[in-house]
């Protein structure tokens, strides 16, 4: 953290005193986008320590406190710091929370928000809606420690938010007494979440969802289990909860399970949060979900920067990347508009409808590399996208956007295209096919002369016609394009030019 403290920014850090685990995350603003300098997580448990009449330990309390005094010694010698700090279920219903309130406020001078159960579920929305790409119609929903949070939203906000009292340290604690996983506890804590969803208003059942995302610990904690005992590539479907379930129950004890991915720590609650999954596919009709990106300490981080939500999240990560690394613009520009001239042209016949953004933004960051190497700034560059951040892409989408980048120039690194799919990878080819003519079209870094190319595609055959009789006598183009069309041939393309 030495670098971060020297800098004299402005900073902000969200802390999420959860029912299971508190969250740290130190963020500064950066272009209109929120970098994270720091995240840390620290399984405190509170939930653990509630009895029977909500009455949080002295236990428990003695842990919280610690670890805000540690996350305090992360951010108290940072210049412009703004502090948000906000608790959860298990704050929310101990009798006795002011003693724990009162021992925090030694600690940190700031003010902890004991959020309600709904103001929680909006502040997860919104942080999973800064942090990737979200459809008309998409359901979350958030398993915690002490409650879980259900979430209907469109693309850009929560329509409707429920609190349900149900967590994986609750149920943890209450059906999975001394560790045992036997078919009756799990019965027993599936019949309990039953009835925790069933009391779930009419807008959640029997809907055509567009994105089903499970954000928190759990849900991630259970999709890494699943791949560790399934080779089907799923992720999480009903059909592997239930293997994943049917696993747990011949292990027999939570002391006996052995994944070789997961926290340890995480391990003993994998069970509970598996049984409150379970009864949700079962309750609504779930087929499948997929891990979220963001969760609720980004909403807090966002909301306290105040940086309003762009329409477009994935352009905002495409222009702070671009200005991050210093690229030329106005090539970005030029290579931009040529590749969709090309792309307009072409989209029916190769069937690219849905693909442009990946295109645009391909050509926006193809060159990002080159403040690293221009020689090989095209690796640079798939280097940097591979292990970046970038909120509204998927890990798929960032896939394909650094394989484009980190091929859009000279010898086509045939075996690093592992696409699975072989329809997209089909239409990765050709997206690369515009993107490289594009780069070729624009070499000069000057005006381009081919802004009126006409093109026309037919399977794996691209055909060039210039409208103008100086691209047919210049030497070094027609030299480009011969080069080009053996590389291309390389990945089925046949280029034709004349």
């Amino acid at each position: 953290m030495a670098d971060v403290i020297a800098e004299d920014s402005q900073h902000f850090v969200a802390i999420d005193m959860g029912s299971n685990s508190f969250h740290l995350v130190i963020a500064r603003e950066q272009d209109g986008l929120l970098q994270v300098l720091h995240k840390e997580k620290r399984q405190v448990q509170l939930a653990k320590y509630l009895d029977n009449q909500n009455v949080l330990d002295e236990v428990a309390i003695d842990n919280g406190v610690q670890c805000l005094k540690d996350f305090s010694q992360r951010f108290s010698n940072l210049a412009k710091t703004q502090v948000k700090i906000v608790a959860t279920h298990a704050l929310r219903v101990a009798k006795n929370r002011q003693s724990f309130l009162k021992a925090a406020r030694k600690i940190l001078p700031y003010p902890i928000d004991v959020v309600s159960g709904h103001e929680e579920a909006r502040l997860i929305y919104t942080g999973i809606a800064h942090s990737q790409v979200l459809k008309q119609k998409n359901i979350v929903i958030d398993i915690g420690g002490g409650s879980t949070e259900v979430i209907v939203g469109n693309e850009k906000r929560a329509k409707h938010l429920a609190s349900l009292k149900c967590g994986c340290v609750s149920y943890n604690k209450r059906f999975f007494i001394n560790g045992q996983l036997s078919k009756d506890a799990f019965k027993q804590a599936i019949l309990a979440a039953d009835k925790q969803f069933a009391g779930l208003s009419q807008v959640y059942f029997n809907q055509d969802w567009s994105l089903v995302l499970g954000s928190s610990g759990s849900a991630k904690a259970i999709s890494l289990a699943i791949s560790e005992i399934t080779d089907n590539g799923e992720g999480i479907t009903a059909k592997n909860l239930l293997a994943l379930k049917k696993h747990l129950i011949n292990i027999g004890s939570i002391e006996k399970l052995v994944f070789e991915h997961l926290d340890d720590r995480r391990i003993p609650l994998l069970a509970a949060g598996l049984a409150i999954l379970i009864s949700f596919f079962r309750q609504l009709g779930i087929e499948s979900l997929q891990a979220a990106k963001g969760a609720l300490r980004e909403g807090v981080l966002y909301e306290l920067a105040k940086i309003e939500q762009q329409n477009d999240i994935r352009q905002r990560t495409l222009s702070s990347l671009t200005q991050l690394y210093h690229t030329d613009s106005n090539q970005a520009l030029k290579v931009t508009n040529t590749a969709l001239t090309l792309f307009e042209q072409v989209t029916k016949k190769w069937q690219l409808t849905g693909y442009r953004w990946l295109l645009e933004g391909a050509c926006q960051l193809h060159e990002i590399g080159i403040s690293i190497n221009s020689k090989s700034h095209h690796k640079h560059g798939s280097y940097i996208l591979e292990n970046s951040d970038l909120p509204g892409f998927n890990q798929q989408q960032q896939q394909l956007l650094a394989l484009l980048v980190g091929n859009h120039r000279k010898k086509i690194n045939y075996l690093s295209i592992t696409i699975a799919d072989e329809t997209q990878r089909l239409a990765f080819f050709r997206l690369l096919t515009l993107l490289r003519l594009a780069v070729l079209f624009n070499l000069g870094r000057t005006s381009s002369s081919y802004q009126h190319i006409i093109v026309k595609a037919q399977q794996a055959d691209f055909n060039v016609i210039f409208s103008g009789e100086q691209a047919k006598h210049n030497e070094l183009l027609l030299q480009d394009l011969y080069a080009e069309q053996k590389r291309l041939a390389t990945i089925g393309i046949n280029l034709s030019f004349g």
